[in-house]
C-alpha cells in the first residue's frame, strides 16, 4: 500500500500533462534548476559559459517536460552530458586554434593526437549516457502517458484518495503497467483456453460413457466446431 504522502504526490502528478505552460512558469523552473546543476558533481560551467548554460538547460527542459523526482535524476544526467558533449565540441576548436600549425589538419597533428584522443574518449562516454537518459526518461514518461490515455480518472478519483489508490495512477512511476496488464491478460486467455480443452475432454468423456451404456439414441453429443484460426 503506498503511504497516504506518496498518493498525495501522484495525485497532484496525475494532475498535470505539461510541465509550467507560461513563459514566466518555464523561467523560473529553468532558473531554480539550473542554480541546482551548476553544483552538481562532474558538471564544469565556466562563468562566461554560464550564458550558454542556460539556454541549453532552459530549451532541454522545454523539449523533455521533466516531472517529478525520478524524470528530474534522468533529465540532469541529460543536461549534463549534453553539456559535456558542447565541452568537447569547444575543447577541439581550441586545440585546433592553439596548435603548432593551423594549416594542417588537426587528426593529422602528432603533436596534439593525445589530447584529441582524450577529448573524443570523453564525448563518447557522454554520448552513451546521453543516449542510455533520453531512453530511459522516454520509458518513464511513456508509460505515465499510457495510464493518462487509457485510465484517464475522473473527479471523484482525484478528489478521493481511496478511489485514487485503486487506480493504476497510484503505482510507482517505475512500475511498466502496460507490461502488467498484456501480462495479465495473457495468462487469461491461456487459463480460458486449458477451461475450454478440459470442457471439451470432460463431454467425450460423458459421451463415451453413455456410448458404453448403449444408450446413444437417447443422448446425442454434437461435434464442437472448429475453432477459428
Amino acid at each position: 500500500m503506498s503511504t497516504p504522502a506518496q498518493i498525495a504526490a501522484n495525485r497532484e502528478n496525475a494532475k498535470l500533462s505539461t510541465g509550467p505552460t507560461s513563459e514566466e512558469g518555464k523561467a523560473k523552473s529553468s532558473r531554480n534548476n539550473t542554480q541546482h546543476n551548476l553544483t552538481a558533481r562532474g558538471l564544469i560551467v565556466l562563468p562566461s559559459q554560464v550564458p550558454a548554460f542556460n539556454e541549453l538547460e532552459s530549451d532541454l527542459r522545454v523539449s523533455l517536460v521533466p516531472k517529478g523526482v525520478i524524470q528530474e535524476i534522468f533529465f540532469t544526467r541529460i543536461l549534463e552530458a549534453s553539456w559535456n558533449l558542447h565541452r568537447c565540441r569547444l575543447a577541439e576548436a581550441e586545440l585546433y586554434l592553439n596548435s603548432t600549425n593551423p594549416e594542417a589538419d588537426p587528426l593529422l597533428d602528432d603533436h596534439i593526437a593525445g589530447k584529441l584522443e582524450r577529448i573524443q574518449k570523453y564525448a563518447r562516454q557522454n554520448e552513451n549516457s546521453l543516449t542510455k537518459c533520453l531512453r530511459e526518461l522516454s520509458k518513464l514518461q511513456s508509460e505515465i502517458q499510457y495510464r493518462h490515455e487509457a485510465y484517464p480518472l475522473t473527479e471523484e478519483q482525484l478528489d478521493n484518495p481511496e478511489e485514487f489508490e485503486q487506480t493504476p495512477h497510484a503505482l510507482s512511476d517505475a512500475c511498466n503497467f502496460r507490461k502488467v496488464m498484456d501480462s495479465y491478460f495473457h495468462q487469461q486467455g491461456a487459463q480460458s483456453q486449458i477451461n475450454r480443452k478440459n470442457q471439451k475432454a470432460n463431454v467425450a468423456a460423458f459421451a463415451a460413457q453413455v456410448r458404453a451404456l448403449g444408450r446413444v439414441d437417447d443422448f446425442q453429443v454434437e461435434a464442437d466446431e472448429p475453432e477459428a484460426a
